[in-house]
């Protein structure tokens, strides 16, 4: 399989309102671990499609090479993370959530998230879910209208 079939801007787009469609989904249905590790991605999702956006790039690899052109990116790091504040970081205009202390209190339960939650059978509760989830759609309309 093509590793950049997923990895456009037009996918990342879709996936990120797919992920969190679908992460409602599960919340009603008290799969709330479940929930909670699809609405991580689609902040994730979101924030590489503004990069792309930004910087006028198709693909998730040609982002990697376009930031890495212009400094903003170091050898060290890649935008094939799954760390929603390294991400952030790579978007202008991120201190405006950093200094805006209800956004930021939003932004760092939204950072909680982890891919490995996939493999988690550690159960949750509705309310932490809930909270979750809440957080991360004011998040990605903060971002979406914002970045």
């Amino acid at each position: 399989m093509n590793s950049n079939l997923h990895n456009g801007i037009s996918e990342q787009a879709k996936a990120s309102r797919h992920r969190l469609g679908d992460a409602r989904v599960l919340l009603n249905a008290s799969r709330w671990r479940g929930a909670m590790y699809l609405a991580g991605y689609a902040v994730e999702c979101l924030l590489k499609t503004k990069l792309m956006h930004i910087y006028r790039c198709r693909t998730l690899r040609a982002l990697e090479i376009e930031l890495l052109r212009r400094s903003i990116l170091s050898e060290q790091r890649t935008v094939f993370t799954h760390q929603l504040r390294e991400l952030l970081k790579l978007v202008p205009g991120h201190n405006r959530l950093m200094q805006n202390q209800n956004l930021l209190s939003l932004f760092n339960k939204a950072n909680l998230w982890q891919p490995a939650w996939r493999y988690s059978s550690e159960p949750t509760t509705r309310k932490e879910a809930t909270d979750f989830i809440t957080a991360i759609e004011r998040i990605t309309r903060w971002i979406e209208n914002n970045l």
